[in-house]
């Protein structure tokens, strides 16, 4: 990478590359961390060699980004133009100048270059609801990064409870785990799922979110709120996105909860059959490219039984609709399932 040219004449400021680690408002807590861009070996990354890292400075957004209608995004590998300075010292500030590729994205929380997802669901208080769950992990799946399932609030059922979810979600495709913010079981297979990823952690509001991201992060304190009675879920606690260094390595988003049940993934109906990984691998026994495994005579999953198929159903004809709605929006040569479906659709 070449190194960003001054704008101006005499203007003795330098450049780097970071990697956007919070954001809020208008400002963005930029890391500069050669250790950081190891992960990240496409990335063409450049750090000034008289300066010490890993170090951490605040920076503005240029204005010609948002004129173009690029948004930075916590997880971002930036180039940075850093003002003048000491030799030996960090500035407390500088500008982003350019975003560079990134490997993933998400709409909501706006991340990038995340690697997993950890989809976090109570089992009690509020108790988990089948379709709101089916509902969360499609649009989990979606994301296309791995997704991992924590059912906590494990103390607080009984064992056969927890069983039976484990058992059910094993069904769907997935291995879940155990997880207890209360008590501490479960943090440490938690941990060691976390470690040398990118974690977002989602899920619906009040299931304990906040609670194990402060047992995976002691020297961070984050808000918590109880379930409120009258409504049955959480209030909202997390106002902003922010990445935090997990003490076994990785790092992990604290990020906004929403309702699972508003949203509507942002993928073609002939992608959708993909977000649900219990049947994921047996789509080679349909002969059909264009088959939406519904009513099509000779597919081959049409009379596979499978508990999630009247959802799977649903959810199709949901994202027909939006699809047909979306129509009128899109460009020629534009993939239908990024116009309106993914703006509307968050993670």
């Amino acid at each position: 990478m070449n190194p960003v040219k001054p704008e101006g004449k005499g203007d003795p400021g330098s450049s780097c590359t970071g990697w956007v680690r919070a954001a809020q408002a208008n400002f963005y807590r930029v890391r500069i961390d050669p250790s950081l861009a190891a992960l990240f070996p496409e990335i063409p990354a450049q750090f000034p060699a008289q300066k010490p890292t890993p170090a951490e400075i605040l920076c503005t957004c240029r204005a010609k980004l948002k004129k173009t209608g690029q948004q930075v995004m916590v997880g971002d590998w930036v180039e940075v133009r850093l003002p003048p300075a000491a030799a030996d010292l960090w500035p407390e500030r500088g500008v982003i100048e350019a975003i560079l590729p990134r490997r993933t994205q998400l709409p909501r929380p706006a991340i990038a270059n995340a690697t997993q997802v950890l989809v976090v669901v109570a089992l009690a208080e509020p108790d988990p609801e089948p379709n709101a769950l089916s509902r969360l992990l499609v649009q989990a799946e979606a994301s296309q990064l791995r997704v991992q399932v924590v059912l906590n609030k494990c103390d607080c059922v009984d064992p056969e409870v927890a069983t039976t979810w484990v058992e059910r979600l094993q069904r769907w495709g997935y291995e879940p785990l155990l997880v207890s913010a209360h008590t501490q079981a479960g943090i440490p297979q938690l941990q060691q799922c976390c470690r040398d990823q990118i974690s977002v952690v989602t899920g619906p509001s009040g299931v304990g979110k906040s609670s194990l991201l402060n047992r995976l992060l002691p020297d961070v304190r984050l808000a918590t709120q109880a379930v409120s009675r009258r409504l049955g879920h959480g209030r909202h606690t997390t106002r902003h996105v922010e990445l935090f260094p997990l003490p076994e390595g990785g790092w992990i988003a604290d990020s906004p909860g929403f309702n699972a049940g508003e949203g509507i993934p942002p993928v073609h109906p002939l992608q959708l059959i993909r977000c649900f990984p219990e049947v994921r691998d047996r789509l080679g026994a349909c002969q059909f490219r264009d088959c939406l495994h519904h009513r099509e005579p000779g597919c081959g999953l049409r009379d596979l039984d499978w508990e999630r198929r009247t959802f799977y159903l649903q959810l199709l004809q949901e994202v027909q609709q939006v699809q047909k709605a979306s129509v009128g929006l899109i460009q020629p040569g534009q993939d239908p399932s990024l116009a309106r479906i993914a703006r509307k659709t968050p993670i």
